[in-house]
């Protein structure tokens, strides 16, 4: 009978179609418990990279009810350093947020020379259909892919202010584009 991970690698195998390039994480303090980061190129298209992670799960935390969360992340760039973030995040934040829905993680130092984003915000991943996404189960609990959006530090305000949704409906807003205009 498969384990956990072999259930979710199973699962995200289906989705993407595509053997990923699989790098593992090292924890970064003793409560940390590392992990594994798959990366799909081009994926949604050509000259995009999509990251997923595995290790969020393994962190126990009381507000994980209806699943537990994993990381994706599509970006148009193929620079790794996007992929390489969600492992650093992981085993950094894991114990400080829920990766809930609208949460941000200020992550405070710009992520890839492609770009100057240098935080991200949570919210339902956006090239997934929710069959996809959600309830994977992997044997003792179900895990819930978490889309993690770039963002510019200097619009966390503008979305506290204004609110994720209307943020996200900002014509200048693209999901995908690592060097969109600043939204304020």
């Amino acid at each position: 009978m498969p384990n956990r991970l072999e259930r979710y690698i199973e699962h995200i195998e289906k989705i993407f179609l595509q053997e990923p390039e699989i790098f593992s994480f090292e924890p970064t303090s003793e409560n940390s418990l590392g992990g594994t980061v798959f990366v799909y190129h081009d994926i949604p298209e050509p000259g995009y990279l999509t990251a997923v992670t595995y290790g969020l799960s393994l962190y126990p935390n009381k507000a994980w009810v209806n699943g537990r969360p994993e990381l994706i992340m599509s970006v148009e760039s193929t620079d790794m350093n996007w992929a390489n973030v969600l492992g650093y995040i992981i085993s950094s934040y894991e114990q400080q947020i829920d990766f809930s829905y609208g949460e941000i993680v200020n992550f405070g130092e710009q992520v890839s020379e492609d770009s100057k984003m240098d935080a991200f915000f949570i919210f339902a991943p956006s090239i997934l259909e929710s069959e996809d996404y959600l309830d994977i189960d992997v044997l003792e609990y179900k895990i819930n892919l978490t889309g993690i959006y770039p963002i510019y530090s200097k619009e966390i305000n503008t979305i506290e202010t204004i609110g994720l949704e209307k943020f996200m409906k900002n014509p200048s807003y693209n999901m995908y584009a690592v060097n969109r205009p600043l939204i304020s």
